[in-house]
């Protein structure tokens, strides 16, 4: 309402608050007709209608009463448009045109009173219509038509609501719809009435030391131009019928049948219900005082309020479910995941019906079952002592190494190979990083918590075995023929298991590369305050005490000696991978593995002299050849990592198989290679920084080491005060 006059009688009128009934009426030819349309609009039209009148009738300032006069009028459209007939679509329409012309000049009629009294109160205003004639008799024709008073437009439109709302049923009653109608009416022209009297009519009172009078010509003028129509449609209302028609048209789509307006129905139920309407709304006017005192008498609740107090209760609700929810707990949000899968897949077990599986079994044997048995049991230790992070390693080792054993029981050994090679570098690296830790996992969570997550746990395994075991008891047809079929003419090789990394599905294997390179980089960020003085050292570190030789000679002549012929296996792997077990991820392991070797028997830093990799770019570098080999196949044309094969003639070696894949194999190598050998160094770094003594423990470790007379261990010590 801080809107100057104007733009108040534009936006009321006609634009921003009819936005919403725009959509309703783009919506009707899709959604009208059916039952939750007609309930939810009508039901809610006809409530904001009434509500809005009867607040707009109580309001003393004039634009608050024209506002609120706006939201019953907008009620009064939306539950027109939720008839959901042709003619009730019609009558919004017409409608709308006959509010945005008596509403526009209300408020403008509105401005022009503040603008010569300086006031929109009614209850300081009167008889104005003595000192400002032609003002007056606009503002009076204005407020007729949204009264519905008969000879002006208003009252066609009405006429044509009421003749709706009487025909139609609602909530099986067909006195409801339209009584409330009428009662809406009769709000209106009690509302439209009182704006009228009360301001123009009656005693002659302003606030003003001088006599108002009518605006200049530039400020009734408009009012006049949106008058004059309101009057012409009103006594001729098929004046409107062309506009009209389009626009309903618009709305009703290509059934739509004109509908003619015309002035006089006859003796209708529509009529009678404008009549009293009328009456009604005239009779509560002069009563108003009265009406007002008994509306006072009662709690009036306020909508702003209460609109408020919702707000803050569903802030309140939301923030309570927030701490509630987000514990930070990366075990609780866990639980909640499987838990609602576990309750999906129950209801959707429960609701179906069920058939044993017609595939056969395969006979089991005792080295399975054996090994199997061994699974479990590491299973059930490694839930057991998991606070034990030593034997929580060991048995999860063994259970690797059954997992490799069952690939290659079903005839998948290069899932098995990959298997044992990943176990031996995932343990020696675990091993790495337990070094930097305590030897035992702090007890966080109770027993009544351990015992629900073991439940949760124990349906989730029984729900997964089940759903394991009716798969793959009934018949399908896997995708792995397709593969299998395809392996030799489209890539050009004989192991399926390896064509379907590099090439079939090699975007999803550059894709893990990359995330596994993205490891190996996160690795040194995690790790690198541990790296910095001070920052994430255990705070009393023990220095170890010299023992023996820590780098025994045969395990360093065993290793140096099998460093090339690694290097040599790793190739053979390496380059056979397309036909055979193999391929660049296990080359990349088993190079790894060399290298693990190598620093365990000789340290790291003899390691690192002696090594010109560097991790990172061996990481990039594996990164940008593999993607390098897909944009290749973009210049000739063919998809993202589209791959070549064929046959060369070589001189004394004869006709060889080439495909590009080797290349993508090559970044696979890299990049594995680069961040093993990167959680290696970073993890090595660590357990050197953290076994740096402070000054006391240099001092006894020094006493201790002169007992020790090889001359080993005084270098040993020598380095160890140069690092202090």
């Amino acid at each position: 309402m801080a809107a100057p006059t104007p733009v108040s009688a534009y936006l009321h009128s006609a634009t921003m608050v009819k936005a919403g009934i725009f959509l309703l009426a783009r919506l009707w030819p899709v959604f009208a007709g059916t039952e939750m349309w007609f309930v939810v609009l009508t039901g809610a039209g006809i409530i904001t209608g009434l509500i809005a009148a009867w607040i707009a009738l109580f309001k003393n300032d004039l634009k608050q009463l024209l506002a609120y006069s706006t939201v019953s009028q907008l009620g009064v459209l939306v539950t027109l448009l939720g008839l959901g007939t042709p003619a009730a679509a019609v009558a919004a329409v017409f409608h709308i045109l006959n509010h945005a012309l008596f509403k526009a000049s209300l408020f403008m009629s509105a401005g022009i009173v503040d603008h010569e009294t300086g006031t929109r109160d009614i209850t300081r205003l009167g008889g104005l219509a003595r000192l400002m004639p032609v003002s007056a008799a606009m503002a009076s024709i204005a407020a007729a038509a949204m009264a519905g008073v008969p000879l002006f437009s208003g009252f066609v439109s009405k006429e044509m609501m009421l003749e709706q709302a009487s025909n139609t049923v609602y909530a099986g009653m067909p006195w409801l719809l339209p009584v409330l109608a009428t009662t809406g009416a009769l709000l209106s022209a009690a509302y439209s009435a009182r704006l009228v009297f009360c301001v123009y009519f009656g005693k002659t009172r302003h606030p003003t030391t001088r006599v108002p009078h009518d605006p200049p010509v530039g400020m009734w003028l408009p009012v006049a131009i949106l008058a004059a129509p309101v009057i012409m449609i009103g006594i001729y209302p098929a004046l409107a019928q062309a506009p009209v028609e389009q626009a309903a048209a618009a709305v009703v789509g290509a059934s739509f049948e004109p509908v003619k307006l015309v002035l006089w129905h006859g003796f209708t139920p529509a009529l009678a219900m404008s009549m009293v309407g009328l009456m009604g709304g005239l009779a509560l006017m002069t009563a108003l005082t009265s009406v007002d005192r008994l509306r006072s008498a009662f709690p009036r609740p306020e909508a702003k309020l209460l609109y408020e107090r919702a707000v803050a209760a569903c802030v309140s609700a939301a923030r309570w479910s927030i701490e509630r929810s987000h514990s930070n707990e990366l075990q609780r949000y866990v639980a909640v995941m499987i838990v609602a899968v576990l309750a999906v897949g129950a209801i959707g077990f429960l609701g179906a019906d069920h058939e044993a599986g017609t595939r056969p079994q395969l006979e089991l044997s005792s080295a399975a079952i054996v090994g199997w048995l061994v699974l479990g049991a590491a299973c059930v230790v490694a839930v057991a002592r998991h606070r034990d992070r030593l034997l929580l390693l060991i048995v999860t080792g063994v259970a690797g190494l059954v997992v490799a054993l069952t690939f290659a029981l079903f005839s998948a050994p290069d899932l098995a190979l990959t298997q044992i090679s990943v176990e031996i570098v995932a343990v020696i690296l675990i091993l790495l990083a337990l070094n930097a830790m305590p030897k035992r996992t702090p007890r966080e969570t109770s027993r009544m918590k351990r015992s629900l997550d073991g439940v949760i746990a124990a349906c989730a395994g029984v729900a997964t075995a089940a759903l394991s075991f009716a798969v793959l008891t009934r018949g399908f047809e896997p995708i792995s023929s397709y593969f299998l079929a395809q392996a030799q003419p489209a890539g050009g090789g004989s192991n399926v298991v390896n064509i379907i990394l590099v090439d079939f599905r090699g975007f999803d294997t550059f894709g893990e590369i990359i995330v596994l390179g993205i490891a190996g980089i996160a690795i040194v960020a995690l790790l690198d305050s541990v790296l910095k003085e001070g920052a994430g050292r255990r705070p009393a570190p023990i220095a170890a005490l010299p023992t023996g030789d820590a780098h025994p000679l045969m395990l360093v002549v065993g290793t140096r000696l099998l460093l090339p012929l690694a290097l040599t296996a790793a190739l053979y792997i390496l380059l056979r991978g397309h036909n055979l077990p193999g391929g660049g991820f296990i080359a990349g392991i088993v190079v790894a593995i060399a290298f693990i070797m190598q620093y365990i028997a000789s340290g790291y830093e003899w390691v690192r002299e002696r090594t010109r990799l560097d991790p990172h770019a061996m990481i990039g570098g594996g990164i940008l050849l593999a993607g390098l080999t897909g944009l290749g196949s973009w210049l000739v044309g063919y998809p993202f990592l589209t791959s070549a094969h064929g046959r060369i003639g070589v001189p004394m070696l004869g006709q060889l198989e080439i495909t590009s894949v080797l290349v993508f194999d090559l970044g696979v190598f890299a990049t594995v290679v680069g961040a093993v050998l990167i959680s290696l160094s970073t993890l090595s770094r660590v357990k050197a920084h953290e076994s740096v003594p402070s000054a006391g423990t240099e001092a006894r470790t020094l006493a201790r080491a002169a007992r020790f007379r090889t001359p080993r261990m005084a270098e040993a010590v020598a380095r160890s005060r140069e690092r202090a």
